[in-house]
């Protein structure tokens, strides 16, 4: 599926729904700004486009997943991390929820993405033993900044970006994996994650109304979201690059 804006307004997945109690003005200027995430080149980049239409060799296929391992991996610590930078429970009970729905019961996100990775003959050597871009550790580290550090409207723009692009990215990466031809079984992660991110985008929409109603508020709010976005885009660039130069490589 293609993801959409009014996906995150009204839609039958099982996962949080936004809340009928945000005011019109706090929903009309929320709608517009998952219309601009969702427009951002970080969203819609050219190599996803490309991914979608064009095979790749096993070793592109290992550079595009182990880079994405790099950048998933520890994202519910750093969501957490904002648990120290508020006194607001309503903030505080999202981002738990959010970092303890990633790590599951008994079975993390993250294992469920080794498994992933294991299907595509992906092993846990090949995890340990490689070595990410440095836009990929910049952007861990960007994350792991912007979750950590007051203004906390900062912290929650970046949290939104994060939470509404992750349903398209998760859209692009099935996508390609079809044109691959993997069956549904493989790609089971990424539909999951589809409906998920809608979810988890909705239940930080349902807490923002106090830190957006003002131009301050909104200022802070969106540079969360321009950088979060900027450090996306320049990971899928360099990721672009890599996969691009190992075909060269190759050939």
């Amino acid at each position: 599926m293609t993801v959409l804006a009014k996906d995150f307004q009204e839609n039958d997945f099982k996962v949080m729904q936004r809340s009928s109690g945000v005011s019109e003005s706090v929903k009309a200027y929320l709608d517009q700004k998952v219309e601009e995430i969702l427009a951002h080149r970080s969203v819609n980049h050219p190599f996803l486009a490309w991914y979608g239409e064009n095979a790749l060799s096993k070793e592109q296929e290992k550079q595009l997943y182990l880079e994405t391992n790099a950048y998933f991996k520890y994202l519910p610590f750093y969501v957490a991390n904002i648990s120290t930078i508020t006194r607001d429970e309503a903030v505080l009970r999202e981002v738990l929820h959010n970092s303890t729905d990633e790590l599951g019961t008994q079975k993390s996100h993250s294992d469920m993405f080794a498994q992933f990775l294991n299907m595509l003959n992906i092993t846990s050597e090949d995890i340990e033993a490689y070595e990410p871009l440095e836009s990929s550790v910049a952007l861990n580290e960007g994350i792991k900044e912007i979750y950590n550090s007051l203004p906390l409207e900062r912290a929650l723009g970046a949290l939104f970006a994060d939470e509404t692009q992750s349903a398209a990215m998760c859209s692009c990466y099935n996508e390609g994996l079809k044109n691959q031809g993997y069956d549904a079984r493989t790609r089971h992660f990424w539909e999951l994650h589809i409906e998920a991110e809608i979810g988890h985008s909705n239940a930080i929409y349902n807490i923002l109304g106090p830190y957006v109603t003002d131009d301050e508020g909104r200022e802070s709010f969106e540079s969360g979201i321009a950088h979060y976005l900027q450090l996306m885009e320049k990971f899928w660039d360099n990721v672009e690059l890599r996969v691009k130069d190992t075909a060269a490589a190759c050939a």
